[in-house]
């Protein structure tokens, strides 16, 4: 028999994770992508080893769902949702694995309400195939020290290199492992034996496919992402308030307090006590939220970034919740109750704002009117009288767009078209092929630099649409287009 506690958190644990996933999928047909997601989408038309910004994984993903339910917003958000259902799932196995159940039962529902994991859940980008095999390491290595058994070595490779094909920080698995290990009288024999080493070399066999994409590149995506964060100018200050401002977010105030705690006793007793289960939570939970406070006196930190820290530590807070529970502290059941009902408001607001653009004031900006400028700007494309092709005068979120709701993502491109540095569409692009073509160029503000530069003659601007928020945009026509190599 079922404890009633262990009854009541496995009811609450499956009405989230299966309303959620209802949720993400009524709502997935009617919630206009967001530019990050028709990005993903374009690479996806462009299959390749891996890509210019981000290893394949995330295309992969969308190509599979898309080979389902075709070009729709649910084809590119489908595997999104298993992948989330999967992390759930393997985060309950690893909290089971050094926890009671009940304190997994509460560290999973603790993640899956998140707001930070409700938009990895629905919203299409790298993170929730890299959380799916981030899970799949962190089960795989518990596993493997507690039962000895070599296969769980053997999936911990392919869970690393799932990870690393997905996000290129993944590496940050290799630190955690070795601080769990070393860190343990019990399990610190495993740094003697080959099973980690040779799991670390199937992991390199995994991503092989992105280390040949860049050796074909110039190594172009990894000097990318090497110098992208490097001395970036600005407020130091600002970046290090907006991290820990996204920190509050993403747990609301209440749950960064349990995290906090989480990340002490996690150390306490892992680290000054040697505790195998709270070495595990610290060693997989604080190194990659330490990387990224650290990175925040560089770069702006993203609100993702943190993302698989919120795992291990999810465990971690589960089980003092049930310690607190056992003992009978009526701060801690308040605290949940407030928790799970912001939670439960945050997770239907931000469906309905995704869906419908409303409350304008508080809705993401780049959510909705996609559909409807494609629409505008294929009727301004028909007055041409030709076949023109689109640019999408910004980093990549009009031509991405365009090239979804248009459905011709070979037909549209960003500012590469005039010099630009283009991105992913400098891989998947041949300019030349717009040798001598119009073009309706598609932006906000002031009309684009460049374009007087390619273009043999250019229309005056047209307004297409204006947004709930009074964004305006608009139109030009640009009549013979000319590459210069």
């Amino acid at each position: 028999m079922i404890a009633t506690g262990h009854r009541r958190l496995w009811f609450a644990l499956l009405l989230v994770i299966g309303g959620l996933t209802l949720l993400r999928l009524f709502t997935a047909g009617c919630t206009q992508l967001i530019p990050e997601e028709a990005y993903y989408w374009t690479y996806a038309q462009h299959p390749a080893l891996s890509y210019f910004d981000h290893p394949p994984m995330v295309a992969w993903a969308v190509r599979t769902g898309t080979a389902v339910f075709g070009n729709t917003e649910l084809g590119v958000r489908f595997v999104n949702f298993l992948a989330w259902i999967g992390a759930c799932g393997l985060l309950l196995a690893t909290g089971k694995t050094w926890f009671s159940e009940r304190a997994a039962l509460a560290g999973t529902l603790l993640f899956a309400i998140l707001p930070v994991s409700f938009g990895m859940g629905f919203l299409v980008t790298p993170d929730a195939v890299f959380i799916f095999f981030w899970m799949v390491t962190m089960f795989a290595v518990a596993r493997a020290v507690q039962t000895q058994r070599h296969r769980y070595w053997a999936l911990a490779g392919l869970g690393f290199g799932g990870a690393m094909l997905s996000k290129y920080y993944a590496l940050v698995l290799l630190p955690s492992l070795l601080i769990f290990l070393a860190l343990s009288p019990r399990y610190r024999f495993w740094l003697k034996k080959p099973q980690p080493y040779l799991a670390g070399l199937l992991a390199l066999v995994v991503f092989s496919p992105v280390i040949i994409w860049n050796a074909q590149h110039d190594w172009a995506s990894f000097a990318f992402q090497s110098t992208r964060t490097v001395g970036q100018s600005g407020d130091i200050l600002r970046r290090i308030g907006s991290f820990w401002l996204y920190q509050l977010l993403m747990p609301t105030p209440i749950g960064l307090v349990l995290f906090f705690v989480t990340g002490w006793q996690a150390m306490k007793r892992g680290w000054l006590r040697q505790e195998d289960n709270w070495n595990f939570v610290a060693a997989f939970g604080l190194p990659v939220f330490g990387l990224f406070f650290a990175a925040s006196f560089k770069t702006n930190v993203h609100v993702n970034w943190t993302a698989p820290a919120f795992l291990a530590l999810s465990l971690g807070g589960g089980a003092l919740w049930t310690e607190a529970m056992n003992a009978g502290r009526r701060g801690w059941r308040a605290g949940t109750w407030a928790l799970v009902i912001i939670f439960i408001v945050a997770a239907i607001f931000g469906h309905f704002s995704l869906a419908t653009g409303e409350p304008a004031r508080f809705s993401y900006a780049y959510a909705n009117g996609w559909r409807e400028l494609a629409e505008s700007a294929k009727t301004e494309a028909a007055r041409t009288g030709g076949r023109p092709f689109f640019i999408g005068a910004d980093k990549y979120n009009i031509a991405a767009e365009l090239g979804f709701y248009l459905q011709q993502p070979d037909e549209c491109v960003n500012g590469y078209a005039w010099g630009d540095h283009g991105l992913g569409y400098r891989y998947w692009t041949d300019l030349r092929r717009f040798d001598g073509r119009s073009a309706v160029i598609v932006f906000s503000g002031r009309s684009p630099a460049g374009v007087t530069n390619c273009f043999a003659r250019v229309s005056a601007p047209v307004t297409l649409r204006v947004d709930a928020r009074g964004k305006e945009w608009k139109a030009m026509t640009g009549f013979g287009y000319h590459h210069e190599p």
